[in-house]
């Protein structure tokens, strides 16, 4: 239980990175913050369902990360970058980094593979600790590619 409470303690510290607002966003930007708003949801999900040990309900979650993050580049054509018509949070470093891009989604995408895998073994140490990673790939992305 004490590491469930570490677990929500780091989500709620890292929160700040999970905030999107789509008021005013349209087309592929609305759509790609309405994909984040629902990943910001999956991530409270899995960390309610490691409080209660619901492993079915974070593989289910994971399963979702991972169909996001594999499909998340899809979402960032040229032209959606931030302005103050789009309301975008999508940070210019997207565009004149597209490879350091790639590999942050890539990051994304394995952990939240091997978030599939562990929760699939119902063992909460390892679930926990592959949350967490889930959790850190978001945050990372986010300092270099978010405004």
């Amino acid at each position: 239980m004490y590491k469930c409470k570490f677990v929500l303690i780091l989500f709620l510290i890292s929160f700040p990175f999970f905030s999107y607002s789509n008021e005013g966003a349209t087309g592929i930007v609305k759509e790609r913050m309405g994909k984040f708003q629902e990943s910001k949801n999956l991530m409270r999900a899995i960390n309610k369902n490691l409080s209660d040990s619901d492993f079915n309900a974070i593989t289910q979650s994971a399963e979702k990360l991972n169909k996001w993050a594999n499909e998340m580049h899809e979402f960032f054509p040229k032209g959606s970058e931030a302005s103050s018509s789009n309301k975008s949070q999508a940070s210019d470093n997207i565009w004149s980094d597209p490879e350091g891009f790639k590999k942050a989604i890539k990051t994304f995408e394995k952990a939240s593979a091997k978030l599939i895998k562990i929760s699939k073994n119902k063992n909460i140490d390892d679930t926990v600790s592959s949350f967490r990673e889930v959790a850190a790939t978001c945050k990372g992305c986010h300092q270099k590619f978010r405004n």
